[in-house]
């Protein structure tokens, strides 16, 4: 888990309870939505139900959210994610494609066939 301060996602310190199953490979009690907050966001997309999500749409904005899945290329995400994450915010298909391209060899290539 980083534990860096110059997060691009700014989230609430204390998280609500409900997001602890999300966070099992973790020690949730010690998660800081301030300190952890890009790491807390990108496991959400990841990983996280409609409701985490819904939460995490309301606590951070687009454009930082956005900027984080960028800064990663996507990677994580499986396909119909990224699409979805396309979709709503309007990323330029281009750009998604050229990380599906770059990760081929990951899960979204074998998931794809």
């Amino acid at each position: 888990m980083p534990k860096k301060t110059d997060n691009i996602v700014k989230l609430p310190r204390k998280l609500p309870k409900r997001l602890r199953p999300f966070f099992w490979d973790c020690r949730f009690s010690q998660l800081d939505g301030e300190r952890d907050g890009d790491f807390v966001a990108y496991s959400i997309l990841e990983s996280g139900d409609w409701a985490s999500l819904l939460w995490l749409c309301r606590k951070a904005s687009e454009e930082p959210l956005k900027a984080l899945v960028r800064h990663h290329h996507g990677r994580g995400l499986d396909l119909e994610q990224l699409r979805f994450w396309q979709a709503i915010w309007k990323l330029p298909k281009q750009e998604v494609d050229r990380w599906l391209q770059e990760h081929s060899d990951s899960t979204w290539d074998r998931s794809a066939g």
